[in-house]
């Protein structure tokens, strides 16, 4: 595998934690401690005249069909934005501390929401109310992941345990000790397998049908791993980690990962924080404590 580093984003002034995809095609959100939402060309690397200020550091961002945006904030707030208007239409206070993770779910019309106080909430769209909420008692969570027909979502604990929960009755259905101190990222591997990455610097593959039996552990990154990203279709996974850098695995981690670090790929001087993959342009963006976002294109 290849890595080509194509723009290095510069315009925050401070640590980015959140990335989603545009409301228009080549286009990306960001957001982190300088409270402020940021759109970029991916493209051509410029910011665009879009900016929407918070008064609080910025956790987690999740467009919705193009047409709002959820702005979650380190003091537990969800921010709904109008794209077309830039306004807030509604301003949502349920969780007691940081808002990690927001997920859509296009199949429910859902969002779902991690929190620093150790639960997770579910939101209808529609008119975005309240659907569920769900104290895990596992310290922070801080990621989430649905599976293809979106019947499972997979939870993180600051406890170290990996959660699965069916989204009908929201039932937890498997529940592991899967990493020592926190189990910071999650991602699904096709229909059967889960990988996890934690603040132990280990990634682990769980077999989803065996009763989440773990298959596979690999010492990957020096420091916690912060961001899983699976791209199924081309046949590689992504990590971020504290360590500076991200690294390229093929879907079995079976081949010595492509590492992106700054002295061979140019890339972050800081701990990666978080990863994006936009199909739409075959870009996998990857932003910094050092107040960048870089976008790569991979190749076999």
């Amino acid at each position: 595998m290849k890595a080509e580093r194509v723009h290095q984003l510069t315009a925050h002034s401070a640590a980015l934690y959140a990335l989603a995809v545009g409301n228009e095609s080549n286009t990306l959100f960001s957001g982190g401690s300088d409270k402020v939402v940021a759109l970029w060309n991916i493209e051509d690397g410029e910011v665009l005249p879009f900016a929407i200020r918070t008064e609080e550091t910025i956790y987690s961002l999740c467009n919705i069909n193009d047409m709002y945006l959820c702005v979650g904030t380190i003091r537990g707030s969800i921010h709904i934005i109008d794209l077309k208007s830039k306004s807030e239409i509604k301003h949502l206070k349920l969780h007691d501390d940081g808002v990690f993770h927001l997920l859509f779910d296009p199949i429910s019309n859902r969002v779902y929401a991690s929190s620093a106080d150790g639960s997770i909430s579910i939101w209808d769209v529609q008119d975005w109310t309240l659907l569920w909420h769900l104290k895990l008692g596992a310290d922070k969570v801080r990621r989430l992941a649905l599976n293809g027909d979106s019947s499972l979502l997979a939870i993180t604990g600051g406890n170290g345990k990996l959660f699965i929960l069916e989204t009908t009755e929201h039932r937890i259905i498997h529940e592991v000790e899967a990493h020592e101190l926190s189990t910071n990222s999650v991602a699904f591997l096709g229909d059967s397998k889960i990988v996890s990455g934690g603040k132990d610097a280990y990634i682990r593959i769980w077999n989803l049908h065996g009763g989440m039996e773990m298959v596979k552990e690999i010492p990957a990154h020096n420091y916690a791993v912060y961001d899983i990203v699976v791209n199924q279709s081309d046949g590689w996974v992504a990590t971020a980690s504290r360590d500076k850098t991200v690294k390229i695995w093929d879907l079995e981690f079976e081949e010595l990962p492509l590492r992106l670090d700054r002295a061979k790929a140019d890339g972050h001087i800081n701990s990666v924080n978080r990863l994006l993959w936009i199909p739409e342009s075959g870009v996998l963006a990857s932003c910094s404590d050092d107040r960048s976002i870089i976008t790569w294109k991979i190749q076999h």
